[in-house]
């Protein structure tokens, strides 16, 4: 009887042992669906938090962008108060600066303004008439420009043929997905064949597609460098252009016959009063304004009458 009743005992206290194991199971099952739940709903919110984050982030940029480049526009509005200023002065001296801008613009806002004179450099349209046909005073000087800055003056040659409009040569291949047409810019010299990023940069800063005159480039005395003066006539040497600069430190040139005031320009002087001036009309205006590391350029050419002549934004 007693290892009967142990029997039973042994049976039941089986019996239990089975029984407790199913809450158990089911308890970890629902922990482990749980913590699927978490993991999922997890990743939900980090995807959500990151998608606002990204459009808050563009939305913020393209509100910079846009204040930017209205900063940059007014920019270009306050540089018209230079052109205005100079109408009453007998000469203009000054061949590039920053213009102050005066004015706070706000925490992590900035604005630069330079101005350039256009009529200090070459006019590289200007080698073919408007009827078409080459102006060799215009493309001898081309040459002597390119020979002074060591870049083959052949050159001058397809350029020329960049810009006539006529098929016709001057050199094998020269006429080569040619233009035909005036430059817009002086940066698409780069697309011409044998002007590479070294050439053109030796080059640009004394060159321009800009200027009062359709026939015959008039430069400003008073703000062209070296290679420009040279290249005025056959006769202009690189010590006479630096004599120039040197006279003009101290009295800037009022008018064209002040020139012959230039130790050593009596003579070259006189042959070079049709093609100087003493006054800038044509400047280059850039514009660069920052706001919270955006940054928008604006760059134009402008006229003392403040006709805008070419206008590009960056």
């Amino acid at each position: 009887m007693i290892n009967s009743s142990e029997g039973r005992g042994q049976k039941a206290e089986g019996k239990g042992t089975i029984k407790c194991s199913h809450p158990l199971n089911s308890s970890v099952s629902a922990l482990i669906v749980t913590l699927l739940l978490i993991s999922i709903l997890t990743g939900l919110v980090v995807d959500f938090v990151y998608d606002v984050h990204i459009d808050t982030s563009s939305l913020a940029n393209w509100s910079n962008a846009q204040k930017a480049s209205l900063i940059a526009k007014s920019g270009q509005n306050l540089s018209t108060l230079y052109l205005d200023d100079i109408k009453n002065e007998k000469y203009t001296d000054q061949r590039d600066f920053e213009m102050p801008v005066g004015q706070y613009m706000g925490a992590s806002i900035d604005l630069t303004i330079k101005i350039e004179d256009e009529n200090s450099k070459f006019n590289i349209n200007l080698v073919i008439s408007p009827n078409g046909t080459t102006e060799e005073t215009e493309l001898s000087s081309l040459k002597k420009l390119l020979e002074y800055l060591n870049i083959n003056p052949d050159l001058s040659l397809v350029i020329a043929d960049w810009i006539d409009p006529d098929i016709e040569p001057r050199l094998a291949d020269s006429e080569y997905n040619a233009k035909n047409a005036y430059l817009w810019s002086v940066d698409e010299l780069k697309l011409i064949e044998g002007i590479d990023n070294k050439t053109f940069d030796r080059l640009s800063p004394y060159i321009t597609v800009f200027s009062e005159s359709e026939t015959l480039n008039i430069i400003n005395i008073n703000t062209a460098d070296i290679p420009v003066l040279v290249c005025l006539n056959e006769n202009m040497t690189e010590s006479l252009a630096k004599n120039i600069i040197e006279y003009r430190k101290d009295s800037p040139f009022e008018y064209n016959s002040d020139v012959l005031q230039v130790s050593g320009m009596k003579t070259v002087g006189m042959t070079i009063q049709g093609r100087t001036k003493s006054k800038s009309s044509y400047f280059r205006i850039t514009t660069t304004s920052n706001v919270n590391g955006i940054t928008r350029i604006i760059e134009s050419v402008m006229d003392t009458s403040r006709e805008i002549h070419f206008w590009r934004e960056g």
